[in-house]
């Protein structure tokens, strides 16, 4: 249908056999948007697990499945602190606590989204154990939800090793330096 007026040239794809094979088209661009919404889902997890953070500073009684578990298991050992007795300071450390979590996959979204394969797998490997962590706490919901988000950050971590594959063969190869000079 794009093609209608006859006005579009055809594209040289990577790998045809045509005198363009020689210079690779691109990445697959469906690999870049992987990629890309692989990283977005630390956005997510960082995002939703703020609002949990908040929602227990002011002492709603609801959270989201896609936050992160350890920042309310911080956060239920910190109310139990301060029912038995303790000063409104270990809130503020659970806070303090949950804020520095929050960052950290908020930065781990940041450079997954640059193509960092390193921080994908960290990242992945700590949402992982997170999930872990909701499923001993019995919260299937949450568990099942980490599943899926940990399916999108894995996919994700997969493009980003395909495209810097591409990236390496693309690269061109340069003459080696000369040897020095000693005299």
């Amino acid at each position: 249908m794009s093609d209608i007026l006859g006005l579009d040239e055809p594209r040289p794809h990577a790998g045809s056999n045509d005198a363009n094979s020689a210079v690779p088209a691109g990445p697959d661009l469906e690999l870049e948007a992987h990629a890309k919404r692989g990283a977005h889902w630390f956005y997510w997890i960082a995002g939703l697990s703020v609002v949990n953070s908040a929602a227990y500073l002011l002492s709603a009684n609801f959270h989201f499945l896609a936050g992160l578990g350890i920042t309310e298991v911080v956060d239920g050992i910190a109310e139990v602190f301060i029912m038995n007795g303790s000063s409104n300071a270990v809130r503020v450390v659970a806070t303090g606590f949950d804020l520095i979590v929050v960052i950290g996959f908020a930065l781990a979204g940041y450079y997954s989204a640059r193509l960092v394969g390193s921080v994908f797998v960290i990242g992945i490997v700590l949402y992982f154990f997170d999930g872990l962590l909701a499923l001993a706490f019995g919260d299937a919901f949450m568990a099942l939800f980490h599943a899926f988000a940990l399916y999108q950050l894995i996919r994700g971590y997969l493009a980003v090793r395909q495209l810097k594959q591409f990236y390496r063969a693309a690269a061109p190869v340069g003459a080696p330096p000369p040897p020095p000079a000693f005299g």
